[in-house]
């Protein structure tokens, strides 16, 4: 983070609850992703959301964390992160857990919905490629990606992978309001990032590493800032770089399905 890891927040969950972004996050960037699409992406997305359980393709982003506790989806636990170790710079194919990591998942979801499209590997790409532009994503094992990184929130225990989950997008909960402040972070600076999306492994692992560059940052924030005091600057500047972000997050989940499901006939 900018000078801490510092918020005002009104209510906080224990340690361990949150693994990845907020519903309202996962929302608001494929809300904002659905609206880029051309005519043919947006009628696949849509035909495959009617087979889901949900409503939205918005919704539906969420709806992987909702199920990854259940019998049958546990082994999707480790597709929402990708640890490295401490000492690394960057991310490499080979820190992938032979079990999976959010990296093959993308790949095997983004192959999947190439091949033989089905309303799973939808929910799970548009979820990943949000999950992946979190930096504590892209952490570390010895702590849990930040889960066992304790602060002291308002007098109160939090961590560090909370707090960047849930806090400091500062979403309101309401679809249309939450993509219009994605609108505005995507407005406020020139792209971070060209968008050169393939789909492909090469792809999720240039995101990967700008998350890291960041988890890196945050790290040598929370060894530096021992006192863990709140300050409300320091909430604005991160969350104006995670908004953004945000933002680039759905332009590419956008550019992703565009071409996934170019040319494919209206339904």
């Amino acid at each position: 983070m900018s000078k801490g890891w510092i918020w005002l927040v009104l209510c906080l969950l224990p340690f361990g609850q949150a693994q990845a972004f907020s519903k309202a996050a996962h929302e608001a960037i494929c809300e904002r992703a659905f609206q880029q699409l051309e005519p043919a992406a947006r009628s696949t997305v849509k035909a495959l959301v009617k087979q889901s359980p949900k409503r939205l393709f918005a919704q539906l982003c969420a709806w992987p964390d909702q199920v990854r506790d259940q019998k049958a989806y546990k082994h999707t636990k480790r597709w929402h992160y990708v640890n490295v170790p401490r000492r690394a710079t960057s991310v490499e194919p080979e820190h992938c857990h032979r079990r999976g990591c959010i990296l093959s998942a993308l790949t095997e979801m983004t192959d999947q919905l190439t091949t033989q499209p089905d309303w799973q590997a939808l929910a799970f790409v548009g979820h990943l490629v949000a999950d992946l532009h979190q930096p504590v994503h892209v952490s570390y094992a010895d702590d849990r990606g930040g889960n066992r990184a304790p602060v002291i929130v308002d007098g109160e225990k939090s961590n560090l992978h909370v707090l960047w989950d849930r806090y400091v997008p500062g979403l309101t909960g309401n679809l249309r309001r939450d993509r219009q402040l994605l609108d505005q972070a995507a407005d406020s600076v020139k792209r971070m990032t060209a968008l050169d999306v393939s789909g492909q492994s090469d792809d999720f692992l240039i995101w990967s590493n700008e998350s890291l560059e960041k988890t890196r940052s945050i790290y040598q924030s929370y060894r530096a800032n021992k006192s863990k005091r709140i300050d409300e600057a320091d909430l604005l500047d991160d969350q104006r770089w995670l908004r953004q972000r945000m933002a680039l997050a759905s332009d590419r989940l956008a550019a992703l399905l565009n071409r996934v499901f170019a040319g494919t006939p209206e339904r």
